[in-house]
């Protein structure tokens, strides 16, 4: 029987790592080694997880008093994994899997054969069904270009939302890097894991490519990919260094040159959300300021943090609002402005439109003109833009 080490490490945040460990420990049945990369984790944090490792004889835990990115984590896993183990499976400390997930991988890569293997990634936690993947990462070919010959990573054929567990295929590029199993071989020929934080899995992906390494999709295998927002304040340092803008900007290029792309199929948008979903505690504070207890106010949001911790105790109303409930985006300003009227003949005190809806002020002119001719703004920055309406 093949043997094999899990390395498990933080991505962004460290308050779902118990429960992504336990889940491990109860959907695995095959043995394995464990390798916990614990890097300044909240105490509170490592308490749930020491709990979950309690007893345990098969792990080996590597401490760290300071921040680790997820490929330095990667980094550390190869250099200490079990030298008689034939695979190593890397699995972020935000993923969820599955029952069977783990053999199936190694099933994959035995009978494909294949040296790396990928599972059904699902966005959300258990019970969701979207697909996770990146859907401009499919496949390699070359271009000629003013700057001579350079590749360019083309977008992956067929609807992924289809891969239900049919059909294992091989990949030209292995994608997202929540959890992927290697043969102990792939390390005696690359190294997928540079020093990058950002683009992680377009650089590994790339590595991977480059060097001939034949990866193999395993719809079987099922692992949910699960980010809360927004992260728990003991993450916050965490997760504002993992998504720090100025080094995003800086792989951007990096990443273009080292791999002679034409064009980059990413770009600062994820960041800047990461980075706008970390400030929403300062938004919290900030409406507490502007908006008095005992009034409601109509939030423009796209339905994005209905029951979000993030309002807890304020009284809002989507928008646009049937019984209470979100109804949808407009289908025209006079149908904007007919519903927000509604609403304000009720009294409510403000209007808030988040950053993920600002799209509605550019496409709604007329709505948007007629707002700003009869209310003065409250608040208007990166997340949020607010109309006072008394």
């Amino acid at each position: 029987m093949s043997t094999v080490t899990i390395g498990f490490f933080p991505r962004e945040q460290f308050s779902l790592a118990a429960e992504s460990l336990q889940r491990i420990f109860d959907c695995t049945h095959i043995p394995f080694n464990l390798i916990v990369i614990d890097c300044n984790t909240p105490q509170v944090y490592w308490k749930q997880i020491e709990q979950v490792l309690a007893g345990r004889s098969n792990v080996k835990v590597i401490s760290k008093d300071y921040y680790l990115m997820p490929n330095q984590s990667r980094n550390l896993v190869i250099q200490e994994f079990n030298s008689d183990d034939d695979f190593l499976c890397f699995i972020e400390n935000d993923v969820l899997v599955e029952e069977g997930w783990l053999s199936y991988l190694i099933q994959a890569c035995e009978e494909c054969p294949a040296d790396v293997a990928i599972p059904r990634i699902i966005e959300g936690r258990l019970g969701a069904t979207k697909i996770h993947w990146d859907p401009n990462l499919g496949q390699v070919d070359s271009v000629q270009t003013t700057d001579g010959i350079k590749l360019q990573i083309l977008p992956p054929t067929g609807d992924q939302q289809l891969d239900q567990g049919s059909h294992r295929r091989k990949l030209e590029l292995s994608g997202e890097v929540h959890c992927q199993l290697y043969r102990r071989s792939v390390f005696d020929r690359v190294n997928p894991f540079d020093d990058v934080v950002y683009l992680d899995w377009i650089d590994s992906s790339m590595a991977l490519h480059n060097s001939n390494i034949s990866v193999v999709f395993e719809p079987k295998s099922v692992v949910h990919f699960w980010h809360p927002f927004p992260p728990e304040l003991d993450d916050l340092n965490y997760f504002l260094k993992r998504w720090d803008l100025q080094q995003a900007a800086k792989e951007l290029d990096q990443i273009q040159k080292k791999w002679n792309l034409a064009q980059m199929t990413a770009d600062l948008f994820f960041v800047e959300e990461r980075n706008r979903i970390a400030h929403l505690y300062d938004l919290r504070e900030k409406l507490k300021v502007l908006i008095p207890q005992d009034k409601s106010f109509i939030l423009v949001d796209e339905d994005f943090l209905n029951g979000n911790k993030i309002f807890e105790g304020f009284q809002t109303i989507p928008f646009t609002e049937r019984n209470g409930q979100y109804w949808g985006v407009p289908t025209d300003d006079n149908m904007a402005i007919r519903e927000f009227e509604r609403l304000h003949q009720t009294g409510v005190y403000a209007i808030v439109f988040l950053w993920n809806a600002f799209w509605w002020l550019d496409y709604f002119t007329g709505f948007h003109d007629y707002l700003r001719q009869k209310f003065p703004y409250l608040l208007k920055n990166d997340c949020a833009i607010m109309f006072s309406l008394q």
